[in-house]
């Protein structure tokens, strides 16, 4: 049976196993799937799952041997990457508020929609390709006085279901792990931000079979159709 342990402020989800991985709180859902089809063959891992500051802490104290994330974040980190795995793009959104539509990007002008939430541009990698977004849509002058900057998707996810704000920039794949709560949400243009490559990457710690084997899991069909659902 699996033990699992939430450890409080740092939004930690562990399940006991010999490999580590870490990624931000909002690929759980996917990350988790491919981890349960993982430990059919008998493998354990344990997982962590909080803001990327976190874990980019966690896996610079030696305590880590695969993160997932933006590479382009990661690049920057400073972490013993030895390697990357392509798992997905990430893909933005206009995710909006039950009891309001949004049909298109230009109806986040309308008077009905009063309060847009977007994670903080510059630090949050959603947040910058929103803003990206919404400039190269001629939306952000129109807008800018119905912004309302948060720190990241799992805040915008916050206002969202409990109806604070109308509208709000977020990933496919936060959308679709909250799609009940949700009154929906329209893709923009992926051409309008830069890519978001969503990768793995193996840190120096990643030295036994069973890390590279789940490395090599997910590449495989089985692990692809699981991220494809979730948007990645």
């Amino acid at each position: 049976m699996k033990k699992l342990l939430l450890l409080g402020v740092l939004g930690v989800f562990l399940n006991a196993g010999e490999v580590k991985i870490a990624t931000a709180a909002g690929y759980k859902k996917p990350v988790m799937e491919v981890i349960a089809a993982f430990e059919e063959s008998g493998e354990k891992m344990e997982a962590l799952f909080g803001n990327m500051q976190q874990v980019i802490t966690q896996a610079k104290n030696g305590k880590i041997d695969i993160v997932i994330g933006d590479k382009t974040y990661l690049d920057k980190s400073r972490l013993p990457i030895r390697s990357y795995q392509a798992i997905g793009k990430g893909k933005v959104v206009l995710a909006y508020a039950k009891e309001r539509r949004l049909e298109r990007a230009e109806d986040l002008t309308k008077e009905e929609i009063r309060k847009v939430a977007i994670p903080q541009p510059g630090k949050a990698i959603y947040g910058t390709a929103g803003e990206a977004f919404l400039c190269h849509t001629h939306l952000y002058e129109k807008i800018e006085a119905k912004l309302y900057i948060v720190a990241k998707v799992p805040q915008v996810v916050a206002y969202l279901v409990t109806g604070e704000v109308d509208a709000g920039i977020i990933n496919l794949t936060a959308a679709l792990s909250n799609k009940e709560k949700l009154g929906g949400y329209i893709l923009v243009d992926e051409e309008s931000y830069a890519p978001i490559e969503i990768t793995a990457a193996k840190l120096e710690n990643c030295q036994n079979e069973s890390c590279e084997a789940f490395l090599k899991f997910m590449a495989t069909p089985k692990a692809q159709e699981i991220f494809r659902k979730y948007g990645l």
